[in-house]
């Protein structure tokens, strides 16, 4: 009983940090929220309307992307995943971890398999990258149609083009080559053979769990997603685009006209958002809104407009997924400890005992019947 009270303790501890961290982010940006609004004062109800229908809708697309990958999980549940992690991601100081512990998390009280999970998250991942790289090549390509290239036109097509090529190349071999398959098998067991060397207390949980096996499931599931990419690559360049249109639209309401034009927006877009995904601070807080905001000047918007717009954007895109992240995380926790509760009060009733420390998903009654 001592055990098991220390170790809701932790629990408790643990998720009472990560919902004040959560919180904190958002506390952080109260003067980007109060400055964004105060520009979308300024805006007609119209835009408003289309502006907040557009950031619906990029929650909406996330949130769909993830659903089709884990297959299993609602709508709801699958929002809850994405846009949690978003939140820590993009609100805490090298949040991705924490981001990426706290979907596990919900998805395995969602009994979503580790496999799918971790099938998810890479090739959602892997779509992410390229999309980031593919965008900013597209626009380039067109845009050195309407006029004679420059340098850094050519500088950003050659390592644009040679990243996409070497990602496809690389996926490739990893999907289709036995070789590669099998030493990737021997080394992940290899590891977990160490670790049970080192932490025996682990032993328990890896006869439960082959990770060799887990790894080719993970495999043979990313490898019929690569058999038709497209439709996973359209959903997160559509994601990613509607981000460029909440921006566009938020500057075409502060009165910016024909000295931006479409495809010259596009570049400077896609590609200050390729260049901030290299930058070490959660969601490139200061960096986006710097860089987006120099580069529309640099294209002829009155730097007010420009400055205007993208605090809009940033409001849209970066504040809004940290708030309702955390407003998820905190419903989540509070379903969580319902369900627990009610579970409790059950057993008690039943006179079921707790969980053995075997393998996960089986509870035995005191009498020794077992359910799975």
């Amino acid at each position: 009983m001592a055990h098991r009270s220390t170790t809701d303790l932790v629990r408790v501890t643990l998720i009472v940090l990560v919902g004040g961290v959560l919180a904190g982010a958002v506390w952080f940006q109260r003067n980007t929220i109060g400055e964004a609004v105060g520009e979308m004062r300024s805006l007609s109800v119209g835009v408003v309307a289309v502006l907040v229908g557009l950031g619906v809708l990029e929650r909406a697309s996330r949130a769909g992307i993830v659903q089709r990958l884990l297959g299993t999980t609602s709508f709801l549940r699958s929002l809850t995943i994405h846009d949690v992690g978003t939140a820590a991601s993009k609100g805490v100081p090298l949040g991705g971890p924490l981001g990426t512990g706290l979907r596990w998390s919900i998805a395995r009280d969602a009994a979503v398999p580790n496999t799918t999970f971790t099938s998810m998250l890479v090739a959602y991942g892997v779509a992410t990258t390229f999309v980031t790289w593919m965008l900013p090549l597209g626009v380039l390509l067109v845009e050195i149609t309407q006029r004679s290239p420059t340098t850094t036109d050519l500088a950003m097509l050659g390592v644009c083009g040679v990243v996409v090529t070497g990602s496809a190349f690389f996926w490739a071999v990893v999907l289709r080559s036995e070789r590669v398959t099998a030493w990737l098998v021997a080394v992940v067991r290899n590891l977990a053979d160490r670790a049970i060397v080192r932490r025996p207390s682990l032993a328990g949980r890896m006869a439960c769990h082959d990770v060799g096996a887990g790894l080719l499931e993970v495999r043979a599931s990313l490898r019929a997603v690569a058999m038709r990419p497209f439709g996973l690559l359209a959903s997160t360049a559509l994601a990613q685009s509607i981000g460029a249109i909440i921006l566009l639209v938020a500057l075409r309401g502060l009165g910016v006209g024909d000295e931006l034009g479409l495809v010259e927006f596009a570049r400077v877009y896609f590609v200050v958002t390729l260049l901030s995904s290299f930058v070490p601070v959660p969601g490139g807080i200061g960096v986006v809104e710097a860089g987006l905001t120099g580069a529309l000047v640099a294209a002829g918007v009155d730097a007010p407009a420009a400055l205007a717009g993208v605090l809009v954007y940033r409001l849209l895109t970066y504040v809004v997924p940290i708030v309702v992240g955390t407003v998820l995380y905190v419903v989540w926790r509070l379903d969580v400890a319902r369900r627990d509760a009610d579970e409790s009060a059950v057993r008690g009733v039943l006179g079921v005992g707790s969980a053995p420390a075997g393998c996960p998903g089986r509870i035995e009654l005191r009498d020794a019947v077992v359910i799975e």
